[in-house]
């Protein structure tokens, strides 16, 4: 699926799609260390204690609800910290420099507070679209999808995040979308396989009955504990990396640029 272009050449999904696993593929190692340990290790942090908390009876309790909301926070200050660092290691990759971890980890650490500022009016923005609707929802959803890397490689203000998204993908808004069906029906297949190798496992004992219904509860909260981080690690490295992609490949096409105009985030 092409677009038309003012820059140097067709903006392409295809060349998004590829460029996008070709990144993770060059630096498998250090972006699943970054999504384990600020995506996963998180989630799995937050089922180990709700399980805990179940299992104990304890789930409406004050400790319950505190460790909830400190969790939540955690997994919140994680997310945005994991995606400024992985824009900053696939922005180091497209411009030919090693990724280093530590430099990465230091450039998230920095963004989160303003990603997080994005995300709330983002979602608010978002909520507002989607109750009228729906396709407003989706049409600032695209329009704002490469806000995010936008605000980390230009050091930008919020607001200016916001109307350079607009900016890029201004005319390629259709191809944008395409690219967010094919992502989300990639999540959900993704889903599917994770679960159907767990299957076995949660049915070795046989099918539940009244008899063995908490012995089957077990393996599923098991199977849980496992699955869950592992989709959200999954879902998250390829959608951040995607992003800072199709963020590259929009200055790309659009301002005729080469990888060596993201170096500020370097700066």
């Amino acid at each position: 699926m092409t677009d038309t272009t003012t820059g140097s050449r067709r903006f392409e999904i295809g060349r998004v799609i590829s460029g996008t696993f070709a990144v993770i593929g060059r630096n498998f190692v250090p972006f699943s260390l970054l999504a384990l340990l600020l995506g996963g290790l998180p989630n799995l942090l937050i089922s180990l204690g709700q399980i805990w908390f179940v299992g104990h009876q304890q789930t409406f309790s004050p400790q319950a609800i505190a460790g909830s909301f400190v969790g939540m926070v955690i997994m919140i200050v994680a997310a945005f910290v994991l995606q400024a660092a992985i824009v900053h290691a696939t922005v180091a990759d497209l411009n030919g420099r090693r990724v280093v971890v530590r430099e990465s980890l230091k450039v998230g650490l920095s963004n989160w507070l303003p990603l997080l500022g994005l995300a709330i009016l983002m979602g608010l923005g978002l909520m507002i679209g989607f109750v009228l609707l729906v396709v407003p929802g989706i049409i600032l959803a695209v329009m704002w999808s490469v806000a995010v890397p936008a605000k980390v490689v230009e050091k930008i203000g919020v607001m200016a995040a916001f109307q350079r998204s607009r900016d890029l993908t201004r005319d390629r808004r259709w191809a944008i979308f395409g690219l967010f069906v094919i992502y989300v029906i990639a999540v959900w297949i993704v889903e599917i396989a994770i679960m159907a190798a767990f299957m076995p496992f949660m049915l070795a004992k046989g099918l539940p009955t009244p008899e063995t219904t908490v012995g089957f509860t077990s393996s599923i909260n098991i199977v849980s504990l496992v699955a869950s981080p592992l989709i959200a690690t999954i879902s998250t490295l390829v959608s951040t990396a995607g992003g800072a992609t199709l963020y590259s490949e929009l200055r790309v096409t659009r301002e005729g640029v080469g990888p060596e105009a993201l170096a500020s985030v370097f700066d």
